[in-house]
């Protein structure tokens, strides 16, 4: 656990008038400023987190304000709430995590009064399905500080303290619960109840019932689809990632579950998710335990090494077991193995050891460059898929990623295919962003509007999107579905799904995704569109961005 003493540092004082403008900068003008600030030199992100550190455990030691407060009529939420909140997401932000426990006890500790639960409808029930959120991404980032090179370690005698007591109080909030209402922090509690992080924790709990059980139905006709390792799959994936924080949304365990049930039922039958998606294997493992018939559902999830790591057998098998656990399974449909430091060539030897157990019916990569995953299979490792960045903006693997796929019979999953909504009627004849770190855009989308900044523009952009409606009028579609269709089309042959991200358990155009299917962009669409693509800067981004597949490291 991080230590509250400062550390020795060089500091001055801020400029009188520079002090002014951080004293009278709208706040999110002042946000946005530091936002560019840290992209502009990212040398200064350590100062900034440090202080930050200090700052926070300085404040997380005040006394426990009430969040929430009854007039006898209403439980309403004060101004308390959302200040612990913010505070607790920043420390998490800033590697806390353990900090915040404490912070996210209490909340779970005032909100286990049953008149609260009881009242889980509008406001108090979103910022209840907030908080359990919050408690999911404090418990993934616990778990990653856990890592080492060998593996995973236990907590420490004083770690285990701050998870123990948020655990009796998941409990005893649930125990509080009337039996006809759902418990706000279910998500909380069947993650913490399946981490492993507590000896002794009962995991029975954390089980679905049995009363309650589902049948999938077979994949339609209508449903395009191709193969992995000999098993059909539909062309288009559904994300889990967006489950990795609660800035994507926030829902309950009983919304995500009917979510699960809805697409599941119209034909989305294959997931991705990751070790780092927050609790997507374990809702996913859940919802896919209740099936008669789980292996109508495809988990592909993700092993992903960003720091140093032992490779060992002992090691790697370690992490596929907790991939089984988390997903309530005895195999891994397909493994996407990701390798941040290509100057550690023992990627090659990770892979040799998942290649050979039997746990893993079909391996695949993530992110991987062309060259490091033609020296994967020139090692002798079957990769059946890679996942990369693809879209009509980003069109950088039909350089030299799709060739050497179609040569060696891999199949792309796509992500970015949509550029995080900007290819949608939403932005048509839309105003440019003010800038890349305002708040009027979502953290990819601040990655997606660069790549359209180096692609050509937003003006260019605009005709592109005005070409894509006026197709997508031609087949009755949508501009987001004939974004989707060109990238499925452009390399048939090798680009197997698009996976779409979804706000599970808030939103989602299940019915709106599906008439991706069903059609084909025709000679005369593809040359509408190329008249556009043409007078773009595509030809310049491997150059300026390098290969696909780099886009994390």
């Amino acid at each position: 656990m991080s230590s509250s003493s400062e550390p020795d540092v060089k500091m001055a004082h801020v400029n009188l008038m520079t002090d002014t403008i951080v004293a009278n900068i709208p706040e999110d003008g002042l946000r946005a400023v530091l936002r560019s600030m840290l992209a502009v030199d990212p040398a200064i992100t350590k100062a900034f987190e440090d202080r930050a550190r200090i700052y926070l455990t300085k404040q997380a030691k005040s006394p426990g304000q009430e969040i929430f407060m009854n007039d006898g009529e209403k439980i309403r939420l004060t101004s308390g709430f959302h200040e612990q909140q913010g505070r607790i997401r920043a420390m998490l932000g800033c590697g806390l995590c353990f900090e915040s426990i404490p912070l996210l006890e209490h909340i779970v500790e005032q909100a286990s009064d049953p008149a609260i639960l009881s009242s889980q409808n509008g406001i108090l029930g979103r910022a209840l399905a907030s908080i359990d959120g919050d408690i999911i991404q404090a418990l993934t980032a616990v778990q990653k500080l856990l890592l080492v090179a060998s593996g995973s370690r236990r907590l420490n005698e004083t770690e285990i303290v701050p998870i123990s007591r948020l655990h009796q109080a998941l409990v005893h909030g649930q125990k509080r619960l009337s039996p006809n209402d759902d418990y706000p922090f279910a998500r909380s509690l069947l993650a913490l109840q399946l981490s492993q992080l507590l000896p002794g924790t009962s995991e029975q709990d954390a089980l679905a019932s049995d009363s309650v059980r589902i049948t999938i139905s077979p994949l339609s006709e209508a449903i395009e689809t191709f193969t992995v390792n000999g098993r059909a799959l539909p062309r288009l994936f559904s994300g889990l990632w967006q489950l990795s924080s609660p800035s994507w949304g926030i829902a309950t365990l009983s919304q995500i579950n009917a979510q699960f049930h809805e697409y599941s039922s119209l034909g989305f039958t294959a997931y991705d998710m990751a070790d780092h998606y927050g609790d997507a294997e374990i809702l996913f493992g859940r919802f896919r335990s209740t099936c008669t018939n789980p292996n109508a559902l495809f988990g592909a999830t993700k092993y992903c090494v960003f720091t140093p790591i032992e490779v060992t057998a002992e090691v790697i098998s370690a992490n596929i077991i907790e991939r089984c656990h988390r997903m309530q399974a005895s195999h891994i449909d397909l493994l996407q193995f990701h390798w941040q430091d290509y100057s550690d060539p023992n990627y090659i030897l990770a892979l040799q050891y998942l290649q050979s157990d039997s746990r893993i019916h079909a391996l695949g990569l993530c992110n991987f460059d062309t060259k490091h995953m033609l020296n994967a299979i020139n090692s002798g490792i079957r990769i059946h898929t890679n996942q990369v960045q693809f879209s009509l903006i980003d069109s950088r693997p039909l350089h030299s990623m799709v060739p050497a796929c179609k040569a060696h019979d891999v199949k792309l999953l796509t992500y970015g295919s949509l550029l995080g909504g900007f290819l949608s009627s939403k932005w048509l004849d839309k105003p440019e962003p003010l800038d890349n770190f305002s708040q009027s855009i979502t953290p990819s989308q601040r990655k997606y509007y660069e790549m359209i900044v180096n692609w050509g523009g937003w003006e260019l952009f605009q005709e592109l999107l005005h070409v894509l409606q006026d197709v997508g009028t031609k087949h009755d579609r949508s501009v987001s579905c004939v974004a989707m269709r060109w990238v499925l089309d452009v390399a048939d042959e090798v680009v197997g799904a698009v996976i779409v991200g979804t706000r599970w358990g808030v939103s989602g155009h299940a019915e709106e995704n599906l008439k991706v299917y069903g059609w084909r962009l025709e000679g005369e669409d593809m040359n509408k569109i190329e008249s556009v693509l043409s007078r773009s800067r595509r030809a310049k981004m491997v150059e300026l961005l390098g290969d696909c597949g780099g886009e994390y490291r």
